[in-house]
């Protein structure tokens, strides 16, 4: 199930994440085209645990209405106001749930 409609008035803002493409042979990465989405994103601090098991704070939270797939070493670029503007992602979790199934990033 997708998102529901009616909760679109809370996404009022746009992240744009170009997805990551490789690594050149002096570890510079590259990025395809940007998407630009539609997304809540806000400061969030709270301790959590990435993929590899390490603790951090998280900085901030996005909230993408769509289940998308989204490396964590793709180029997210949030909202003027945050700093920094293009930080790293640390989380990607698919959310599903009875009309609320999203994407939601932490970094």
């Amino acid at each position: 199930m997708s998102f529901d409609p009616a909760l679109d008035e809370l996404l009022f803002e746009t992240v744009t994440i170009a997805p990551f493409s490789s690594v050149s042979a002096t570890q510079v990465a590259s990025y395809g085209t940007a998407v630009t989405y539609k997304a809540q994103a806000m400061p969030y601090v709270q301790k959590d645990v990435d993929a590899q098991g390490r603790e951090f704070v998280t900085k901030f939270r996005v909230v993408i209405p769509e289940r998308v797939a989204v490396d964590p070493r793709s180029k997210l670029t949030l909202p003027s106001g945050f700093t920094p503007q293009t930080p790293p992602i640390r989380v990607v979790r698919p959310v599903k749930g009875l009309g609320l199934d999203h994407t939601e990033i932490l970094g």
